[in-house]
C-alpha cells in the first residue's frame, strides 16, 4: 500500500508542470522533477546527489532565488513564498515559488522547493499596467485640456506648466538632480501639475471669466444711464425742466458714466478714484414712476471699489474654493500605488511657507518640495501669461521681483525659485 501510495506520489510529481526540488538535511538535492529541469535548465545529473550551494550558488544573477531557498533551510517553521527571476543562461524568467520545511512522523526531513514559470502572466500583467497607466494619463491630458478651455482666458495655463514642469526635471536631471526621481515619481508630479486646477471645473464661468470689476453688469448700467437721459429728455419736453437743466444733467450723466468705465477697467484703484466711487453711492435719480432710485446698487458699489484684480471678497472666496475642490475630487480617484500624492501636491499649489495660503493655511514644515515648486510655476505663469483678463502680462525681469518678494516675505522657497531660474524652464513654452 505504502509503495503504491508513494509510486503515485512519484508520477503526480513527474508530470507535473510545476517545478518540484528537494534538499536533505545535510543541503543535498535529493530529487528534481522534469519540470524543474526545464525552468532552471539544469539536468538532473547535473544536481542529484550534489550540495545545492555547490550547484547553484556560484551564479550572482540568481541570489534572489538562492536567498529564498537557503531562507526555507533555516526557517523550518514557516512557508515562504515569492516571486522572484531565474536565469538559466539563455533567458530569465519569472517564477512564483513556494518553499517549506519536509517532514516524516514529526521528523525534518529537509526542504522541498515548488516553482512555476509565470513570465508570460507577468509579461500580460505589465502590459495591462502599461495600458492602464497610458490610459490614466490620457484621461490627465483630457481632464487638463477641458480646464483650461473651459475660460476662453486660461487655454494654455496648465499646459504651460507641464511644459515647465517637465523641462525643469529635465534640468535638475543634467545637472546632479538632488531629488533623484526616477520615471515613477517623475510622472507622478507632472501628474500633479496637470490636474492642480481640476477643482475650477466647479467655479461659475462668470467669475472664472470675469475681465472687469463689474463684468457683465456694465451693459445693465449702461442700459441704466441710457434711461435716465431719455427721462431728462422727456422732463425737459413737458416743461419741468429747462433745455439748460437738461444739457447740465445730460453731461452729469455722461461724465459719471465715463468715470464708472474707467474705473471698472483700471488695474488699481487710487485714493481719490475710490473716494468718488464711493461719493456715488449717494447718487440717485428719479424713475418714471416719480420714485428716487439709487444712481448704483450696493453690490455695483462694491465691484467697482476693489482696489486690485477684477473679484469682490466673496467672488474671491469662491475661486479660491477651487483648491479645496481639487482635493475634493481626486480624492474620489482610486490612484494608483505610484501616484498616490497627486491629490494632496495638486489641492495643495495655493500654501505659503509662512501659513498665510488657502485651503489649509499649512505651514513650510508641512508644505513637500514637489508644491513649492509647483507654486512657484503656478505664480510665475500666471505673472507672465498674455491670456489674463484682469491684467496684462508683465516682462520675466519683473515676475522675478515678485516672486523675490514673496520669498523674503516667507512665502516661497528661496532655494527652488533660484533654480528654477537657472534652469529657463520657461522657454520650452511659447506662450511665454
Amino acid at each position: 500500500m505504502n509503495e503504491n501510495r508513494e509510486r503515485i506520489n512519484e508520477s503526480i510529481i513527474r508530470d507535473m508542470s510545476e517545478g518540484v526540488m528537494t534538499i536533505n538535511m545535510g543541503g543535498v538535492i535529493d530529487s528534481i522533477n522534469p519540470a524543474a529541469e526545464r525552468i532552471l535548465g539544469k539536468t538532473k545529473d547535473e544536481v542529484l546527489g550534489k550540495k545545492y550551494i555547490r550547484v547553484f550558488m556560484k551564479d550572482k544573477a540568481n541570489d534572489v532565488f538562492n536567498q529564498a531557498v537557503l531562507d526555507a533551510m533555516y526557517d523550518p517553521d514557516s512557508k515562504h513564498e515569492k516571486i522572484v527571476s531565474w536565469n538559466n543562461g539563455s533567458q530569465t524568467k519569472q517564477l512564483y515559488m513556494v518553499t517549506s520545511m519536509l517532514f516524516h512522523e514529526n521528523r525534518k526531513m529537509g526542504t522541498i522547493i515548488v516553482f512555476g514559470d509565470i513570465t508570460e502572466l507577468s509579461e500580460l500583467k505589465l502590459r495591462y499596467a502599461q495600458d492602464i497607466e497610458k490610459l490614466l494619463h490620457s484621461l490627465v491630458k483630457a481632464l487638463s485640456i477641458a480646464i483650461d478651455e473651459r475660460s476662453h482666458y486660461t487655454g494654455n495655463h496648465t499646459r504651460n506648466m507641464v511644459d515647465m514642469a517637465e523641462a525643469f526635471l529635465d534640468w535638475m536631471e543634467a545637472n546632479g538632480n538632488p531629488w533623484n526621481y526616477d520615471d515613477s515619481q517623475r510622472s507622478e508630479f507632472i501628474m500633479s501639475v496637470g490636474l492642480h486646477d481640476i477643482g475650477k471645473l466647479t467655479v461659475p464661468l462668470e467669475i472664472m471669466d470675469k475681465a472687469t470689476r463689474l463684468g457683465p453688469r456694465i451693459e445693465v448700467i449702461k442700459e441704466r444711464f441710457i434711461k435716465i437721459k431719455l427721462l431728462y429728455k422727456i422732463a425737459m419736453l413737458e416743461g419741468r425742466i429747462s433745455e439748460e437743466e437738461y444739457l447740465k444733467k445730460v453731461d452729469a450723466a455722461d461724465d459719471e458714466y465715463t468715470f464708472i468705465v474707467h474705473v471698472n477697467m483700471i488695474g488699481y484703484l487710487p485714493d481719490a478714484d475710490l473716494l468718488k466711487v464711493r461719493c456715488l453711492s449717494s447718487e440717485t435719480f428719479v424713475d418714471e414712476n416719480g420714485k428716487n432710485q439709487r444712481l448704483l446698487t450696493d453690490d455695483e458699489i462694491a465691484m467697482l471699489s476693489i482696489r486690485k484684480g477684477t473679484l469682490t471678497a466673496e467672488e474671491r472666496s469662491i475661486m479660491q474654493g477651487h483648491a479645496s475642490s481639487t482635493w475634493n475630487i481626486l480624492n474620489q480617484v482610486s490612484f494608483p500605488v505610484e501616484y498616490k500624492d497627486v491629490p494632496r501636491w495638486a489641492a495643495a499649489h495655493h500654501e505659503f511657507l509662512q501659513g498665510g495660503g488657502y485651503p489649509n493655511g499649512i505651514l513650510g514644515s508641512e508644505i513637500p518640495k514637489e508644491v513649492r515648486l509647483l507654486t512657484i510655476l503656478d505664480i510665475f505663469e500666471a505673472l507672465t501669461a498674455k491670456d489674463r483678463p484682469y491684467k496684462p502680462s508683465i516682462p520675466i525681469e519683473k515676475a522675478w521681483k515678485i516672486l523675490d518678494s514673496m520669498v523674503k516675505e516667507g512665502s516661497l522657497d528661496g532655494e527652488l525659485l533660484e533654480a528654477f531660474k537657472k534652469s529657463h524652464a520657461w522657454e520650452r513654452d511659447n506662450n511665454t
